[in-house]
């Protein structure tokens, strides 16, 4: 699903525009229900991915947040486009009551629930990432804010830049880079692997256990909202993903799909590319892992 917005009542013909798509799927092993919850208000400028952790209970966790960034963000942004900066509103502020507003709502349907079913199994939890676009003066583009719990990632693609991922991952790898263990190269590294013979038996450990996250929604601990900020210029795409995508998928063969896919088609092709890889045998692709699996992709259209 493709719609281009122009953002706000003073665009002319000559400023660029956003195009959002996105696309998900579920996991194969239980094609009735998705994990997964993407959010957008094209018009106000709002994007998110949510990947719930723990079938059924993750479903909640990340449909609830969503529910509840959208409910904030449309008493915090009144106007019916998009902002145009500069602007009154604090948004780094507003994400981080945003994810802290689902995380208490999300840990308090967990004791509701609890007490009616004296015990649950698996608590619901989300990992979250989000972008607010704010236009900037002088129709130059935009500006992206941004925040992120979890292993749910934010990637820029720039023409003459490649790829650059934008959030750094709440999980394994995270601890092992904070204690020492391994650099930030071999971080890369290891998380790029897609053969195992590229890797020491240690790091194929590392690798194995990489989907370990230390941050999420609903978590019973304190949260850490992580945020951003970048200017969005005519020709970049950001791509948004639960691990489903990434996990599968090298940034690798996500640049080239940004490189090459059509605006319209660009979330479909990530998510069919990330099925294709999760059918491959371990040997054929170590990365190859079944999952609920969402992508959303914004276009910066360039002037006509």
């Amino acid at each position: 699903m493709a719609i281009t917005m122009r953002s706000s009542s003073r665009s002319t013909t000559t400023s660029p525009a956003l195009t959002f798509v996105k696309y998900s799927v579920p996991h194969e092993g239980h094609t009735n229900y998705n994990d997964d919850t993407i959010l957008l208000d094209r018009r106000r400028g709002l994007a998110a991915v949510f990947d719930g952790v723990g079938s059924g209970p993750g479903q909640l966790a990340s449909r609830l947040a969503a529910h509840v960034v959208r409910h904030i963000w449309k008493n915090q942004h009144t106007g019916s486009g998009m902002l145009v900066a500069p602007t009154t509103l604090d948004l780094d502020a507003i994400l981080v009551q945003m994810f802290e507003e689902a995380h208490t709502q999300i840990l308090l349907e967990a004791e509701r629930r609890a007490r009616n079913a004296r015990a649950l199994l698996c608590y619901p939890a989300t990992t979250a990432a989000l972008a607010l676009f704010c236009q900037q003066e002088q129709d130059q583009g935009y500006s992206m804010h941004y925040a992120h719990v979890g292993d749910s990632r934010i990637y820029l693609w720039r023409a003459d830049e490649g790829l650059q991922r934008l959030t750094e991952d709440d999980g394994y790898l995270s601890l092992r880079l904070q204690d020492g263990s391994i650099t930030q190269e071999d971080a890369l590294r290891i998380d790029q692997a897609t053969s195992i013979d590229q890797l020491s038996e240690l790091e194929k450990e590392y690798f194995d256990n990489r989907n370990g996250i230390t941050q999420a929604l609903g978590h019973d601990k304190p949260l850490l909202t992580h945020l951003g900020q970048i200017d969005i210029l005519p020709g970049d795409r950001v791509l948004i993903c639960s691990d489903g995508i990434h996990d599968n998928l090298t940034d690798q063969i996500l640049a080239e799909l940004l490189a090459t896919s059509t605006r319209s088609a660009a979330a479909k092709k990530v998510v069919q590319q990330a099925i294709e890889t999760s059918h491959r045998s371990s040997a054929e692709d170590m990365r190859a892992k079944s999952d609920d699996m969402s992508a959303v992709v914004i276009t910066c259209n360039m002037p006509h």
